[in-house]
């Protein structure tokens, strides 16, 4: 078979077989993570970026908190025109914002379009506060422009709230509303992930349009993911691919070298 046959053979088999749908439902079985597999259950589907950082440890990156404040896997990819992301964590969605009672509620999704730290656009998650939840945005609406608020610890990893390190944004204070994602996430924990099997696991799910993100100001290139609580005691960050062609498109690559065959033996006759 000629090099140019086998090209075209991979590309048809990946035209035909590189979609992958998720349900958006916390559960992560359709990302390829797996229970009561140990370690290697956290590791996802082929394709899929992924970041994994389980502890087992009260000190975390850069604070304190042990498994209640643990972020130990965030996922992304992109299909199609959609940008699909998971987390699992050991910190409940339901956390009280209460930094009176030492209690920190659950941060925003933040999105880096130069990989420079500056985190243009936002996927809100309304935390819990004591009398209910947060007042700011809509649940699962993506804000460009965004404005973020801080946590505990400086750029040396010292608890200093009045000079945060920027790199770790908290949740959203403000910001330009785009659209919304499609977001699900579990509040009951669950055990039986990672080498720590009696450890509780909380999971996040969402999928947004891309074209929210061009709104935002992305360029079609690679950026950075990154999640952490309202303290960021404990931080994640993924960097999925950039844009990829669309299914459609790939479609078609395989009926072009099948062209260019055609003409490359009409010349060798």
């Amino acid at each position: 078979m000629s090099n140019l046959l086998v090209g075209l053979v991979a590309l048809a088999s990946l035209g035909a077989g590189s979609a992958q749908a998720f349900v958006i439902d916390g559960n992560l079985a359709d990302w390829g993570v797996t229970r009561y597999a140990g370690a290697a259950g956290w590791t996802p589907t082929a394709g899929i970026e992924r970041t994994i950082e389980d502890q087992n440890t009260e000190k975390l990156d850069p604070g304190y908190g042990g498994q209640a404040y643990d972020a130990e896997a965030l996922y992304a990819t992109i299909q199609g025109q959609t940008l699909y992301i998971a987390l699992a964590t050991g910190h409940n969605p339901n956390t009280l914002q209460n930094p009176g009672a030492n209690s920190y509620g659950a941060g925003d999704f933040a999105i880096d379009f130069g990989k420079n730290g500056s985190y243009e656009l936002g996927i809100n998650f309304k935390h819990m506060l004591p009398g209910g939840r947060e007042a700011f945005g809509v649940m699962g609406g993506v804000y460009g422009s965004a404005i973020w608020a801080q946590g505990l610890w400086d750029a040396n990893g010292q608890h200093n709230p009045a000079q945060a390190d920027p790199l770790h944004p908290t949740h959203l204070l403000g910001g330009v509303h785009l659209g919304n994602a499609a977001l699900a996430f579990t509040t009951t924990g669950q055990n039986g992930f990672g080498q720590w099997a009696s450890h509780q696991h909380y999971f996040y799910e969402m999928s947004v349009d891309l074209s929210l993100l061009n709104a935002g100001g992305w360029d079609g290139k690679a950026f950075n993911i990154h999640w952490t609580q309202n303290c960021a005691n404990d931080s994640i960050l993924v960097d999925p691919p950039g844009a990829v062609p669309e299914p459609a498109t790939l479609a078609l690559l395989p009926l072009g070298l099948l062209g260019m065959l055609a003409v490359r033996r009409r010349r060798a006759r």
